[in-house]
């Protein structure tokens, strides 16, 4: 299974100079586990779940930027990539989530809950042949 298969929604991203709070506001608005953020059409970050979290426990302001707790050292991989190339990825930079660019261009997220279930449907699939 190729990644670009596992994509299921669009890419959310905001301007890299918006806060933790818009952030977060954009995950539950939008159901998501993750923002980029970009400055026009250059990744500058990706914001998480647990990058939220670790925000609120240091006592942050949710006003401040949240390139601020974004993860700036970005791990790419290509669409056509398989889910075991994203796995060794996630393994070996020890991250949940990875940017999925299409012809240089960024089209999506992965995280290992995506690359967990489609082992998962892989596997029963296996067995029920």
């Amino acid at each position: 299974m190729i990644i670009g298969q596992l994509i299921t929604k669009n890419l959310v991203s905001l301007p890299s100079n918006s806060t933790i709070k818009e952030v977060s506001d954009v995950m539950i608005k939008e159901n998501v586990g993750s923002v980029v953020l970009k400055d026009g059409d250059k990744i500058t970050g990706i914001v998480t779940e647990r990058d939220i979290v670790n925000a609120v426990h240091k006592g942050l302001n949710l006003n401040s930027p949240a390139i601020e707790i974004a993860s700036t050292n970005l791990v790419k991989i290509d669409y056509n990539k398989s889910i075991y190339d994203a796995f060794y990825l996630m393994a070996r930079n020890n991250i949940r989530h990875l940017i999925i660019e299409k012809d240089g261009k960024c089209v999506g997220v992965i995280s290992i809950r995506d690359v967990a279930k489609a082992f998962s449907l892989m596997i029963a699939e296996q067995m029920s042949y």
